[in-house]
């Protein structure tokens, strides 16, 4: 028999006294009190529907409570935009093997070109590009960007109010 292997089966001799050895006692049947039935008559405590969610602070209570109408036309103006973008992102993570990562104006920049591949993508249908550099929705507002792994991206649009997390945006 062969050093290494003299080696291998006292290693696995060895891992099988550890375990037989810091094993939990089993605790016997006879240890476990039995069950007691409740006898108290006392009726179970009422539940109280949660209270209406407050606005986000810096939010318009009127915009909240009074839920934006968004027309059709508007509606599918970003949803096909969020499509277009996540064309893109598709494209480029195709191209370099993972989605880009940073915020707004980063991944603009990467988008057009600065990344190790020099891949340019031109701007989505239904985005443009602010004084800032970043991507922005229909509404002209910066789209939020979050990474959620190294293929998926949730992507938000604030909406006409062009305030995040409120009631009339839209997310993918």
């Amino acid at each position: 028999m062969k050093p290494q292997s003299r080696i291998f089966l006292v290693l696995i001799f060895a891992a099988a006294i550890v375990l037989w050895w810091i094993q939990p006692e089993s605790v016997p049947p006879s240890a476990i009190p039995p069950a007691v039935p409740a006898t108290d008559s006392t009726p179970a405590p009422e539940i109280t529907p949660p209270s209406p969610v407050s606005p986000l602070p810096g939010s318009d209570p009127a915009v909240v409570e009074n839920r934006p109408v968004i027309s059709p036309e508007d509606q599918k103006k970003a949803l096909d935009a969020i499509d277009n973008l996540e064309f893109t992102f598709r494209d480029f993570a195709s191209a370099l093997g993972g989605n880009p990562v940073g915020t707004n104006a980063e991944i603009t920049a990467t988008l057009l070109g600065d990344n190790l591949k020099q891949v340019k993508l031109p701007i989505p249908a239904g985005s443009s590009q602010n004084d800032q550099a970043e991507l922005c929705d229909p509404w002209n507002s910066p789209w939020f960007f979050h990474q959620l792994s190294g293929t998926k991206m949730e992507i938000r649009s604030a909406g006409p109010d062009r305030i995040l997390y409120t009631t009339d945006d839209f997310v993918r």
